[in-house]
């Protein structure tokens, strides 16, 4: 039986996320839990793959459900820092005082800094972007540039910054970086890295702030598409479920990884498969295979 706020004539989108395939979302989850921490662009693997699958157009309640599985994965890894960040906020609030040598207060001040860039550009231009850029010739070409970026990184000579000496412009500019991500095809994870590695930023605090400034980044782009996804059908939801849940499980198994891949110094090698995704994308979208 369908679910009542189903109609026929509703959006075509309500239909297209009714009817996907359970083996075609456990891809999807799958896919979007390992490309949303390795760098090589989610939103533009979801794009080409979606494409592959006949869904020409965005499936934006199984995205928003995918994110948040994704979001768990980045919450029980950073765990450990999201709880000082939280017991420094405490503190602040509660005794009125500011410890000068509290690390954790200045990282939080970072990372609200840095989150302006994506705030301004997802609330204004987002829709536009992704109009835009969502079509798969233009996700071939964001592999490619997502793939030099991360072959950049390994000039990073001077990665020795601690907390205490990441500067406000640095912040601003590893924010950006995440603004450009709103792009499909130019990995969040790969440009804030690798901007952050370049200012000088030791390994692990790029990694760690990659991804504690992508918290609320995921969180606001998930609240965003909540409000425009059309509802899904109460059959459906099993096969949300169990995608969302693949995207957790294989997040967190990716984002482990990487930390340890950029602990390693082997950051840089993702931009051969992010050209060579590039190039497949580019001519299978000019021949019309995707």
């Amino acid at each position: 039986m369908k679910d009542p706020s189903f109609r026929e004539d509703d959006n075509q989108n309500i239909k297209e996320l009714v009817l996907i395939p359970l083996h075609q979302a456990a891809i999807l989850g799958f896919i979007q839990g390992v490309t949303e921490f390795i760098p090589v662009s989610s939103s533009g693997h979801l794009v080409v793959f979606q494409h592959l699958f006949g869904l020409k157009e965005p499936q934006l309640f199984l995205d928003v459900m995918l994110h948040l599985g994704t979001l768990l994965a980045v919450l029980i890894v950073f765990r450990t820092d999201l709880l000082q960040l939280i017991r420094s906020i405490w503190q602040r609030v509660s005794t009125g005082e500011i410890d000068s040598g509290d690390q954790s207060l200045r990282l939080l001040v970072l990372l609200i800094l840095a989150s302006i860039p994506v705030a301004i550009i997802g609330l204004v231009f987002k829709d536009d972007v992704e109009a835009i850029f969502a079509t798969p010739i233009y996700v071939g070409i964001a592999f490619i540039i997502t793939g030099l970026i991360l072959w950049l990184s390994q000039f990073a000579q001077q990665a020795t910054k601690h907390t205490g000496h990441t500067t406000l412009v640095d912040a601003l500019l590893i924010g950006s970086g995440q603004a450009m991500a709103i792009i499909p095809g130019i990995s969040r994870t790969g440009t804030t890295i690798s901007i952050a590695l370049l200012l000088g930023l030791n390994r692990k605090l790029a990694t760690k702030f990659s991804f504690l400034l992508a918290i609320p980044a995921i969180i606001g782009a998930t609240l965003l598409q909540w409000q425009q996804a059309p509802p899904a059908s109460l059959e459906q939801w099993p096969t949300i479920l169990i995608a969302t849940g693949i995207a957790a499980v294989s997040g967190y198994v990716a984002l482990k990884l990487l930390i340890r891949l950029v602990t390693d110094g082997n950051f840089s090698k993702f931009a051969f498969y992010c050209w060579g995704i590039g190039i497949l994308t580019t001519w299978g979208a000019v021949y019309g295979y995707i």
